[in-house]
């Protein structure tokens, strides 16, 4: 059985280490990635699809609508 791959983004490194404490339970089910930098969470889609992106909406450089638009066209599926 696959894993679904889910990449969480947002720009609080605490919060984000707080989030993976929490879903630690889920590591056999879940395959999840991590990733402080919304442009390094779109460069990620380059390489690998993900099933499901949670996304902080209000990011400097770029907000979680334009990441989750711009990782659509990057990997439609």
């Amino acid at each position: 059985m696959d894993k679904n791959r889910i990449l969480f983004v947002d720009d609080e490194k605490l919060l984000l280490e707080a989030l993976k404490r929490s879903l630690k339970d889920y590591r056999s089910r879940w395959e999840m990635t991590f990733i402080d930098q919304p442009l390094d969470a779109l460069e990620a889609f380059t390489k690998a699809p993900f099933d499901v992106l949670v996304s902080d909406i209000s990011m400097p450089k770029m907000t979680g609508l334009e990441l989750a638009k711009k990782g659509k066209k990057v990997s439609p599926s």
